[in-house]
């Protein structure tokens, strides 16, 4: 009987060590599955890009190629970012910086003096729109004296217009731009990126076509925007804007110009005051309920919601949207 128990004993005893040592292989299967994701998403080349259209064209182009990454908080608005000695040590890590270029990352400097990273600027190919002095003076001083606020930092823009990206030719041209980098780092996946490439100018010759004929049988030919943003928008498409405030200020309009719109607002028979989508929409509804009108949205794409993030909206998706909102306006 004795023999029988020390048997049982034996033998369950064994079975815990089986039991063990299985347990222990499963694990280092997993933990080796885990270390094999890891390194092959180690091994692609990281690509920074600047703000949010620059990081969505980049994605769509790069596909599964590079890690794209943005060096901003894609939330926050982009006149007012600028990257800290930490953001700039990151570059040193990755392949590429892709900026939009024009003046519009006043910050650029500052990142060629710290970091040997190459930069791209998308805009090197496209027709800018330059700043007269006086209003490049006026955001100066105005930036000055938000930095007394210690509300935003002070920035020193350059001699264009910095809003190239929301005209869809000019997307067209830096998409391109992103498309021959992207090829000139990885020859290999060369018609890949070209492939991309094609697929994002199909949209936007799309979207360009669809509006040429729209906005040439339109009633009326301008609009209220917030801030001075469409002038590439205006001149492709033969429009104009009626700005709030100027090219780079995010502050809100004082009265005077808020009479001055009013008028030019009266005279032109318009009755549609934009504001941008996740800003502030006072201004507009001030505006809106002196000449009976209504208020409604533009996006600059200088920051985007944490949704539109989380749904993957592309940049063609908002051009198209507001070419939608503008047209609208004007029938």
């Amino acid at each position: 009987m004795k023999k029988k128990i020390l048997a049982l004993l034996m033998a369950a005893s064994f079975g815990l060590v089986s039991c063990g040592q299985a347990t222990t292989n499963e694990s280092s299967n997993v933990s080796n599955d885990n270390s094999s994701n890891t390194n092959a998403q180690s091994e692609k080349k990281v690509v920074y890009t600047s703000f949010y259209p620059i990081y969505d064209l980049t994605k769509q182009i790069a596909g599964d190629k590079f890690e794209v990454k943005a060096l901003s908080n894609l939330t926050t608005e982009a006149h007012d970012w600028e990257p800290s000695a930490k953001d700039i040590a990151k570059l040193d890590e990755s392949e590429l910086l892709i900026t939009n270029g024009a003046g519009m990352e006043s910050w650029v400097d500052a990142v060629k003096d710290s970091s040997k990273v190459e930069i791209l600027d998308t805009t090197e190919n496209v027709d800018k729109i330059a700043r007269d002095n006086e209003e490049a003076d006026h955001d100066h001083e105005d930036a000055d004296h938000d930095h007394e606020e210690g509300e935003h930092h002070h920035h020193h823009h350059g001699k264009y217009d910095p809003h190239t990206w929301l005209a869809p030719e000019n997307g067209k041209l830096q998409a391109k731009a992103i498309c021959d980098k992207l090829s000139e780092i990885d020859p290999d996946n060369k018609s890949y990126y070209e492939d991309n490439y094609k697929v994002v100018e199909k949209d936007l010759d799309s979207i360009i076509s669809e509006y040429k004929d729209k906005f040439e049988n339109a009633k009326n030919d301008k609009f209220v925007v917030p801030h001075e943003a469409f002038g590439y928008l205006c001149r492709e498409f033969n429009l104009e804007q009626i700005p709030l405030t100027g090219l780079l200020s995010t502050s809100e309009p004082d009265l005077k110009a808020m009479n001055d719109v009013i008028e030019e607002v009266k005279n032109n028979d318009i009755n549609t005051i934009f504001y941008e989508e996740g800003g502030s929409d006072k201004s507009a509804k001030t505006i809106a309920d002196e000449i009976g009108g209504k208020v409604d949205t533009l996006n600059t794409m200088e920051f985007v919601s944490d949704k539109q993030l989380e749904d993957e909206v592309h940049y063609q998706d908002i051009l198209r949207d507001n070419l939608s909102h503008i047209y609208e306006s004007l029938k």
